[in-house]
């Protein structure tokens, strides 16, 4: 086994100064500045990163001695990443905002906490200031995005259409009420939402699956997503109260919007949906 070194004692032994190997590893996506300290990304991890413990300094990051140092070339930008993905650089920049990885800002994105830990690297133009987005090339191998892609692309259709734990619910209760903007749901209850959300003007997904909880046995689906903002609203009536406060655990655990809606509320949607969604932030009417 490879003897490891810190960051530091890494660039002392290879003749660079500390602070230039912590950016060039940070802008590979190796590493990522947390509450006043360097934190190893999974993409760190895969390129052979550990973290040990000492009494004096606690957990710190090691690195193999014979560490292949990332270079400027495994960084892309978006529009050079989206060449290899088959989607256009607007369609990737929403596919990346859509599963986490980035969020809007003034001029440009911003590479969220997730999208750090999978590799993305926040720029900002030297002259406008606007803020951009690089990534390594190995993206392409991480689960989620991976999954999002082929999904984006229409990849195994056949068999996300009867996924996993849905399929039995899927063939149970039929998608039938056809929405004004095309959807089918499954319920009167559920038209009525989604073609509140749509006469609004709020882009919106149905039945689209948590983006946390994907790939585990408990992944969850939630009746609408908007893209927007990122909210979760979910038709709730019916389920038992353990099974509501699971839900909402669930959702707050992992730090997301949500908006529950039952029976009651459907009659007076345009008062209860538009002060809601004012709380994450989004004005309607």
């Amino acid at each position: 086994m490879a003897k490891t070194l810190s960051t530091t004692a890494l660039a002392k032994s290879l003749g660079v100064p500390a602070k230039t190997l912590f950016e060039r590893l940070s802008r590979a996506g190796y590493l990522v500045r947390e509450a006043e300290r360097w934190c190893l990304t999974e993409q760190g991890r895969m390129a052979g990163g550990s973290t040990a413990h000492s009494d004096k300094f606690g957990e710190y990051v090691v690195w193999p001695e014979n560490l292949i140092l990332p270079g400027a070339e495994g960084l892309l930008s978006v529009s050079k990443f989206s060449e290899s993905t088959g989607l256009g650089r607007e369609s990737l920049l929403g596919l990346l905002h859509e599963i986490g990885y980035l969020a809007p800002a003034p001029k440009g994105w911003r590479v969220t906490e997730n999208g750090r830990e999978a590799g993305g690297v926040q720029q900002a133009d030297k002259r406008s200031g606007a803020p951009y987005s690089l990534w390594p090339a190995a993206l392409v191998t991480d689960p989620l995005f991976k999954r999002a892609l082929a999904q984006a692309l229409g990849k195994d259709a056949d068999k996300e259409s009867t996924h996993g734990s849905i399929a039995s619910f899927r063939a149970k209760f039929d998608a039938k009420y056809r929405t004004l903007d095309g959807h089918y749901v499954r319920s009167v209850a559920e038209l009525t939402i989604d073609n509140w959300l749509y006469l609004a003007g709020l882009a919106h997904a149905y039945e689209r699956p948590v983006r946390e909880t994907l790939g585990q046995d408990s992944e969850t689906y939630c009746s609408f997503f908007l893209p927007r903002g990122a909210i979760y609203i979910d038709y709730v009536e019916g389920l038992d109260t353990d099974s509501l406060a699971a839900r909402q655990a669930l959702y707050r655990q992992l730090g997301l919007k949500l908006i529950q809606l039952h029976q009651a509320d459907l009659s007076d949607l345009d008062e209860v949906l538009p002060r809601r969604l004012l709380a994450f932030g989004i004005a309607v009417y």
